[in-house]
């Protein structure tokens, strides 16, 4: 399984301190075809259309593990579906790197456990 590694503050809709949390963070791609619906986690426009695509649960169970208000803010605010998408410039393609998550989701088991 490949993976990325983000090494710059990724564009987007959340505050850029939220933002900035996703940096070294190293997050498995998702295994699907490219393309689909895209949007910004506020709504409108997304900012990282033709990005890396990874699983929700994933990117914001490291999160977690990162910063517990970054995740906190994601879980209060944002709208987001099954897939997030990190801008390319803004990532390290690391080709057959695994990368273990342990899960405690946001809004994919108890969103309310720590709000």
């Amino acid at each position: 399984m490949d993976s990325i590694k983000i090494i710059a503050t990724p564009p987007g809709q959340a505050p850029e301190e939220v933002r900035q949390q996703w940096v070294g963070l190293t997050i498995p791609l998702a295994q699907q075809e490219k393309g689909g619906f895209q949007m910004g986690v506020l709504g409108g426009t997304a900012n990282n259309l033709g990005g890396y695509q990874v699983l929700s649960k994933d990117a914001f169970a490291l999160l977690l593990a990162k910063s517990q208000t970054a995740y906190l803010w994601f879980a209060e605010n944002a709208f987001f579906g099954s897939h997030l998408v990190f801008a390319r410039a803004v990532c390290e393609f690391l080709p057959g790197v695994e990368t273990v998550v342990g899960h405690d989701p946001l809004g994919m088991d108890d969103p309310d456990e720590f709000a």
